[in-house]
């Protein structure tokens, strides 16, 4: 049973779970942030915003230490559906990073343990063979998908082959 109240940020992409992790206020009205977690939220935000920040973070710790609450708190930062004064320590956060706002962002989230090797996804009518299938029709649906279905279905790497 206590594994039903376990931050899975694919629950909370796919709107599966609790309100507590589902809703942005309800998950920041609960969370402590961190010096680590408030240190990469104003990362996230100046870079989302065009002020800097870094494109890639890899996150080091250990088990237990925090991964997946710090990034809820990054998905519910760029994603927010609801103003950010109404988020619990961003304002501040915000203010101190020197930004007026964030912008939100499309996010796409591949759970390498909410998938299997060979299995594949399935949107509406399309079937979805790769991670970077996936990842497009995460950011941009249809659309994007278009734009390397043929690397998805003969599952090579797109762009292989193409003149650059």
């Amino acid at each position: 049973q206590q594994s039903e109240f376990a931050a899975d940020i694919t629950a909370v992409n796919t709107g599966r779970a609790s309100r507590e992790y589902q809703d942005a206020a309800a998950f920041f009205d609960r969370t402590f942030i961190t010096e680590g977690m408030s240190l990469l939220l104003t990362q996230v935000a100046q870079r989302l915003a065009g002020k800097g920040g870094e494109p890639v973070v890899q996150l080091q710790t250990a088990f237990g230490g925090g991964k997946t609450h710090t990034l809820l708190a990054v998905y519910h930062l760029a994603t927010r559906k609801t103003a950010l004064s109404e988020l619990a320590g961003i304002p501040a956060l915000i203010d101190r990073a020197g930004l007026m706002d964030v912008p939100r962002a499309r996010v796409a989230v591949l759970d390498g343990n909410a998938h299997a090797p060979g299995q594949v996804w399935k949107r509406g009518k399309q079937t979805i063979k790769t991670l970077w299938g996936e990842l497009a029709w995460q950011l941009g649906g249809a659309e994007a998908f278009a734009l390397l279905k043929d690397a998805d279905l003969s599952g090579t790497v797109p762009g292989k082959g193409r003149p650059a």
